[in-house]
Order: structure tokens, then C-alpha cells, then sequence
């Protein structure tokens, strides 16, 4: 009944509201139904301090709302750069320089790139970085205004890369908003994209949050590219991916008076290669002195990169280390590369390989290896990875068998070896098809002594550049001990 008398009551409420907007009501008429309507709202609160709590909070609200939108309404804005760009030197420098976008940034600014307008030099430079690894690229522009601002380089680079080619238009600017009842100033930044066909905004960062860029206390070391490129290829392969074997995570590398060095190595398998820097190039160079040995560890991951993004075209790259903070760079052409070196001592490798001798030599087509390899890759699993070489002389041949549950393979190629040596040794076949690769000759000549030995691989043969004197060793331990 209660429920009803309600009903009963709102309904006439409704009438009066409908009939009030068609004729208007004396002042009496309207005093007369204001009871009513409060009685009806009372009656849906459940607690008595229902009604008290609604007002305040809705004035706190919108005071507040109020109080902010005075203080907001006028802040101050700062243009920035002004510049004009090639959209494809843009690409190729955004390209270059995202690699060292940390995969899961720990602050929003990691994952942001740090572009530079400097009208001095008319150049834009472009810097990223996870803290372990930075790359700056330099690119030439049109820089009417300086200016400098971060923007998320995901985005900046699917930006660009969708721009037709022809000229990119860069503007950016910071809102500055002061509030009164905050000390601090509160900046909203954005870049802004045209091109011939639209235009685009980012919300970026300020460039103050980047984080600066360390500088190398040290004379740079000019290296022949070649030199450089073809030596960290023959080790690079044969680094640990493991974490937990931090050390072995990266490449060791030394560089002594006209001799430069490089060590890779997971625990399994060793890989030394060893160049001069003299005979290659015009180019006067600074000499390390003869009692000097630097010698550092560089990631894994940045060499990688390096040996990527490093062009053939270019013939020289200059080495800055900085042997106080441990810290490398890489500088040629508009680029920088600077990294944190590994901390921790190398393994000695030479001093472990020293303990095993080699009497017996077997000389194999590279080519015919590593086709033979790969045919049998595709019978390996998770659990068996190992191949199977059974030498022998008589018939000069050397036979490459695995087998598993689900398959076998078997393949025989053509082999110089000693008539009498028999032979037979298992290798895991992943590390025994990447250390052939890693060889540079059309042959490759493997030392072996007994199926528990490791065996060691060299150069033989013809080489792609004859002129540059290189010693090379792949060093593989077997799987297990088989009789011979």
C-alpha cells in the first residue's frame, strides 16, 4: 500500500510539471506543490545522512572543477624546432637507430627517441637508447628553428615510413601550465608531422627527462672495416645467449700494436680470430704501443647490431674506449654508437686449448659440407641434436649420418685424409654447420686427434680477401666419447 500512495502521489507531480511548461502557475500554486515533491524524494534514502552528504560533495566538485579550469584556461605556449626533412634520410636514420629500443621500456622515456634540431650545423640527430646500448644518427635538414623533444620512436617510425617521398615539415611546441596551489610547472609537449598528403601529432616528453649521454674520455682508434667486420664474423656466432653465463654473453677483444683479436666462446665451442690492422688502406692511423694491450668485452647484442648497420662502403671506423668509466664507442660517417662493456674476467682460452694436441688432418669442400649439413638439420629435435662423422681413409670419404625415432639420414662426401686414419666422433650439428659458415675459404681444413678430443677448424683454401692476413680457429668438443 505504501508503495502505491507513493506512485499515486508522483503522478500528479508529473501532470503539474507537464501542465506548468504549457501555463504558467501563480507564485501560490507552486509554493503549494513543493511539499509534495520533497516528501516523495525523502523517502528513497536509507540513512538519514544521505541527504546532508549529496550537497557538499557536489560543491566541493564543482569548485574544484572551477578552480582549475580559471587557473588552465590560459597557459603558456613555447614554439620549438621548425625544420625541413628528407622523408627517406629520416626513415633510414629512424631505422638505424630503434634497434636499441629496449623491448620492455622500465620508463616511458626509454621507449621514446630524443630528436635534436641544431641550426648550426643544419642537422637533425636522433638518439636512442636502453642505458646499455645508445645510438645517435645525424642526418642533414632544413632547420629554420632549434629546438629539441621526445616522441615514442615506435610511433615516429611508422609515421614516416608511411610518408610518400619528398619533404617531411617538423614543428613542435610546450604547453606550460602553472598552478596556483603547486609549486612545479606542469609541460605538455607535441610534435607535429606534415606532409604532401596530412598531418600528424605526437605527444611527447621533455627532452630534460632524456637521459644525458656520457662522453668518452678517450683518443679515437681508426680500424679498416674490413678488418673490424671480417674477424667479429668469425666469433660472433659462438657466444653464449644465456644470461646466467653473463661474461660469455659477449665478445672479447684485443687490441695490441697492429694486431687486433677476437674471442667468442659459450662453454662449448671456442672461436679466436686474430688480424693485423697494417697493408689495408691510405688512411694514416694511431698506433698502439708495443707494450699496450687494451682489451675489453663487448655484448653480444651490440656487436650484432654494429656488424648490421655497418655498410661496406664505409672504410674506416674509429674505436673510442674509455677505460676509466668501461664504457666503448663506435663513431664513422653520422654515427655514434656507445655501449657499457661487460664487467668481469674472460675466460683464458688459449690456455685451456693449449692442453690438447692435433696429429691427424682432414681436408673438406666447405661448400659440400655445409650442404650436407643442413639436408641432415632437418632430423634434429629438442632432445637429440647430435651428428654422427665416421672417417674413413681408405676410401676418402667422410660419412654424416643421424638417426632418430622418427627418421634417419645419411649423406658422404669427398675427403682428403691419411689412408690409414679411421675415425669415428659425434658433434652437435647446429654448432658444427655454424662454425663452417663462420670459416672465409672455399675449403676448410679440420685438425682432430681421438673421438674425445675436440676438434679444431681453419681457413683453407681460396679466401675473399687474400691480401688481409688472418688467422682463424673454430674449436667444437664432441657430444661423448665413441669408440674409434
Amino acid at each position: 500500500m505504501t508503495q502505491t500512495a507513493s506512485k499515486q502521489r508522483v503522478k500528479p507531480v508529473n501532470q503539474i510539471k507537464q501542465t506548468s511548461v504549457a501555463t504558467p502557475k501563480t507564485e501560490n500554486e507552486v509554493s503549494a506543490n513543493i511539499p509534495e515533491i520533497s516528501t516523495g524524494k525523502k523517502k528513497k534514502p536509507t540513512s538519514p545522512d544521505a541527504d546532508t552528504s549529496t550537497e557538499p560533495i557536489s560543491n566541493k566538485r564543482t569548485n574544484k572543477r572551477s578552480t582549475k579550469s580559471e587557473l588552465n584556461s590560459q597557459p603558456l605556449i613555447e614554439s620549438g624546432m621548425e625544420v625541413i626533412c628528407s622523408q627517406t634520410k629520416f626513415h633510414d636514420a629512424l631505422s638505424l637507430v630503434s634497434c636499441a629500443t629496449p623491448a620492455k621500456p622500465t620508463h616511458p622515456i626509454l621507449a621514446n627517441a630524443l630528436i635534436i634540431a641544431d641550426i648550426e650545423t643544419q642537422q637533425i640527430h636522433l638518439t636512442v637508447t636502453d642505458l646499455a646500448l645508445t645510438i645517435q644518427a645525424s642526418f642533414e635538414a632544413q632547420v629554420l628553428l632549434k629546438g629539441e623533444i621526445t616522441v615514442p620512436v615506435e610511433m615516429l617510425f611508422e609515421i614516416v615510413k608511411h610518408c610518400p617521398n619528398g619533404n617531411i615539415t617538423l614543428s613542435s611546441q610546450t604547453q606550460i601550465i602553472q598552478l596556483i596551489d603547486e609549486e612545479k610547472q606542469t609541460k605538455i609537449c607535441s610534435l607535429g608531422l606534415s606532409d604532401a598528403d596530412g598531418k600528424y601529432e605526437i605527444r611527447g616528453i621533455s627532452a630534460e627527462e632524456f637521459p644525458p649521454s656520457s662522453t668518452l674520455d678517450a683518443t679515437p682508434i681508426p680500424l679498416p672495416t674490413t678488418v673490424f667486420k671480417d674477424g667479429l664474423k668469425g666469433v660472433i656466432y659462438a657466444v653464449s645467449t644465456d644470461e646466467n653465463k653473463y661474461i660469455l654473453t659477449g665478445v672479447h677483444i684485443q687490441l695490441a700494436q697492429e694486431k687486433l683479436k677476437f674471442i667468442g666462446t659459450d662453454g662449448h665451442r671456442v672461436a679466436t680470430t686474430e688480424l693485423s690492422t697494417q697493408g689495408i688502406g691510405r688512411k694514416p692511423r694511431k698506433q698502439v704501443e708495443s707494450e699496450e694491450i687494451i682489451q675489453f668485452t663487448i655484448p653480444g647484442r651490440v656487436l650484432k647490431e654494429l656488424a648490421r648497420n655497418l655498410d661496406d662502403s664505409v672504410e674506416f671506423i674509429n674505436l673510442l674506449y674509455d677505460a676509466q668509466s668501461n664504457r666503448l664507442g663506435f663513431a664513422w660517417q653520422d654515427i655514434i654508437l656507445r655501449c657499457q662493456c661487460l664487467e668481469g674476467t674472460y675466460p683464458d682460452c688459449e690456455q685451456l686449448l693449449a692442453r690438447f694436441t692435433f696429429d691427424r688432418e682432414v681436408i673438406l669442400e666447405k661448400a659440400f659440407l655445409v650442404k650436407a649439413l643442413e639436408r641432415l638439420a632437418v632430423l634434429t629435435d629438442k632432445k637429440e641434436k647430435g651428428i654422427y662423422l665416421q672417417f674413413d681413409g681408405s676410401l676418402q670419404q667422410l660419412r654424416l649420418s643421424i638417426e632418430r625415432e622418427f627418421g634417419k639420414g645419411d649423406q658422404v662426401i669427398a675427403a682428403h685424409l691419411p689412408s690409414e686414419m679411421s675415425l669415428n666422433i659425434q658433434f652437435n650439428l647446429k654448432y658444427l654447420v655454424e662454425a663452417a659458415k663462420a670459416i672465409p675459404s672455399s675449403a676448410i681444413k679440420m685438425h682432430l686427434q681421438q673421438s674425445d678430443h675436440p676438434a679444431m677448424l681453419v681457413p683453407y683454401g681460396d679466401r675473399p680477401n687474400p691480401e688481409l692476413q688472418m688467422e682463424m680457429r673454430q674449436f667444437l668438443l664432441p657430444l661423448y666419447t665413441l669408440n674409434a
